[in-house]
């Protein structure tokens, strides 16, 4: 079975809503940081731009893991809001494959 980049990265955000909720909310951002900076670099050079804007919405995605953590459980709001971030990760990166 093959996946594309793309549908991996749903899920490890989908993961990373589990993680929250057991109350390890940084558990898959280390991974998620490396990987997105490791493509920007790999297919825009060094480009400080896309790197500060990944940066940024990863600060708001940890927030959101945060506010995860916190709560007594998941609705359907607070899924809708992390799995948005697949598109905004999608729309600044190069990814090989079309959506």
């Amino acid at each position: 079975m093959n996946y594309s980049e793309i549908e991996i990265l749903g899920e490890i955000l989908r993961e990373g809503i589990y993680w929250a909720y057991m109350g390890r909310p940084f558990e898959v951002l280390p991974f998620l940081r490396g990987k997105l900076l490791a493509k920007i670099k790999s297919s825009n050079g060094s480009c400080k731009d896309k790197e500060m804007e990944l940066e940024r919405a990863l600060k708001e995605l940890e927030m959101l893991y945060k506010q995860i953590s916190v709560s007594e459980n998941v609705d359907e709001k607070q899924i809708r809001e992390v799995l948005a971030y697949k598109q905004k990760f999608v729309q600044f990166l190069a990814f090989e494959e079309d959506l």
